[in-house]
């Protein structure tokens, strides 16, 4: 009995929430179109009008033969009684998807939920009852086995897919990352040393150094200058070196000695470009500098 009383409960609470729903969406949609507020309510019922709190609980039948009339007397002894809707799933545009039918079982025990389209359900009157416009049949062109059959749906599941579909944004922005740096890479690897040569003396200052890109033993970019340390007789001693990141995250500093760089000065301009003799993979093992 408590069994019993849940369940109903359960279903009332639905018919509620679904025929808020129902009209709240209603409501939006009418709203978006007009912008008088007489355009946002309807004063009565249309005959193809059908309630949310009717719709559930109502029998869905199944008929291999093909279903062509909008009305018909009775229920058909060829029709099967596959089960009863339990709950609809709408769209946020306001339209119904599909209805959540629970098929099987016997007395609530062993039933599944199966998800029907919407489009797949028809609509047809009882001739029988014409005096009650609401009195109608739900029927699926499918042999009853179809719906038997069918996987079971279940929100855990559509859940899993909005992950999945977050995890192939995430993947997607991932890769679009990594295509941005090996771009930039590209674009600076196999630098020319044409047209360079090494700078004078004079030229070392922390103002022409600071922001010089440096670039490995096999002539790819690793980084930039972003520090110059300035020894006792005011003289350049070591160079600090951001290594790898990605548009400045991650990059790690190293301290490098003047002795360990090869600066090279464009002949007709002030581009710097800083070669060392170490690979990517040697500076990044370099301990981290930390002033």
């Amino acid at each position: 009995m408590m069994r019993e009383n849940n369940s109903k409960w359960e279903n009332t609470m639905k018919k509620l929430l679904l025929s808020s729903a129902l009209v709240a969406s209603t409501a939006i949609a009418a709203s978006a179109e007009s912008t008088t507020y007489s355009d946002l309510f309807i004063t009565e019922a249309e005959p193809t009008h059908v309630r949310a709190s009717d719709f559930l609980g109502m029998r869905v039948y199944t008929s291999e033969a093909d279903v062509t009339v909008t009305e018909i007397e009775g229920s058909q002894a060829e029709w099967n009684d596959i089960g009863e809707i339990n709950d609809v799933i709408m769209g946020r545009d306001g339209g119904v998807e599909a209805v959540l039918v629970d098929v099987g079982g016997f007395l609530g025990i062993g039933e599944r939920q199966v998800a029907m389209n919407m489009d797949a359900i028809k609509f047809v009157s009882d001739s029988s009852t014409a005096d009650n416009d609401g009195d109608f049949f739900l029927v699926v062109n499918a042999p009853r086995t179809s719906i038997e059959e069918a996987p079971e749906f279940t929100w855990e599941e559509a859940e899993a897919s909005m992950e999945r579909a977050g995890e192939e944004v995430a993947q997607t922005a991932e890769n679009a990352e990594q295509t941005v740096e090996a771009t930039m890479n590209d674009m600076a690897n196999n630098v020319e040393r044409e047209g360079y040569s090494e700078v004078e003396m004079e030229y070392l200052t922390t103002e022409n150094l600071t922001g010089a890109r440096v670039y490995d033993a096999n002539d790819d970019w690793i980084g930039e200058v972003s520090e110059l340390i300035v020894g006792e007789q005011g003289q350049i001693s070591e160079a600090i070196v951001d290594v790898g990141g990605f548009l400045g995250i991650g990059e790690k500093p190293v301290a490098l000695t003047m002795d360990q760089l090869d600066i090279l000065r464009q002949g007709d301009g002030d581009d710097v470009r800083i070669f060392v003799s170490a690979t990517r993979e040697q500076l990044e093992a370099m301990p981290t500098f930390n002033q």
